[in-house]
């Protein structure tokens, strides 16, 4: 008997310290405590945009004074065109238009990126703004990819409401271009129509 008094009082005296030492707190709130805070890659997007724009827009360098071949990961690019076809995919999500580039005559074929689905990085990777070495794994330096996409059809896609009307039309577009075989890709930064 007296061994299970002494065990209770024990046990008692340990989780009064213990209740001492252990703080409750909200979820969501642990960065306050720990200095770790959860990475918000749209945050990050949202505040680099207009830089990232800006620099695009003015290193881009006319598609007609550029060897097409040594595009590879990226390059910032401007040109004006005309709308070959549109394409809507995905219910609407995955859409693109066909161009032609004004002066080109060559065998390649340029694909504009209109979302709201975007394929590839090429907007982070032609960028100087942020770089790797910024973010704290590949994980949050993909994540800023996809949201810098996010960003631009926010910003730059969206607003014009693109279908198949803009066929035939020439645009005005400065953007971050990527080649594979005889494809350029062109994710725009930014459109406009004429």
């Amino acid at each position: 008997m007296k061994g299970k008094i002494i065990f209770v009082v024990i046990l008692v005296a340990i989780v009064a310290f213990v209740s001492n030492q252990v703080l409750i707190i909200d979820k969501g709130t642990e960065g306050q405590y720990t200095g770790v805070v959860a990475f918000d890659a749209s945050a990050h997007s949202g505040s680099d945009w207009e830089k990232i724009s800006a620099e695009i827009i003015s290193n881009a360098v006319d598609i007609n004074a550029i060897n097409l071949s040594e595009l590879g990961a990226g390059k910032a690019i401007k040109f004006k065109g005309t709308v070959n076809e549109f394409t809507s995919k995905a219910g609407g999500k995955r859409n693109t238009m066909t161009v032609t580039p004004e002066g080109y005559t060559g065998n390649m074929t340029f694909t504009v990126q209109l979302g709201s689905i975007y394929s590839g990085t090429a907007i982070r990777d032609v960028q100087t703004v942020k770089q790797f070495g910024d973010f704290t794994n590949q994980t949050e330096w993909s994540q800023y990819a996809k949201a810098l996409n996010s960003q631009l059809d926010k910003e730059v896609v969206a607003p014009l409401a693109i279908n198949e009307s803009i066929q035939g039309k020439t645009i005005n577009l400065t953007g971050a271009a990527t080649a594979s075989g005889n494809a350029v890709t062109i994710t725009p930064v930014a459109l406009t129509i004429e």
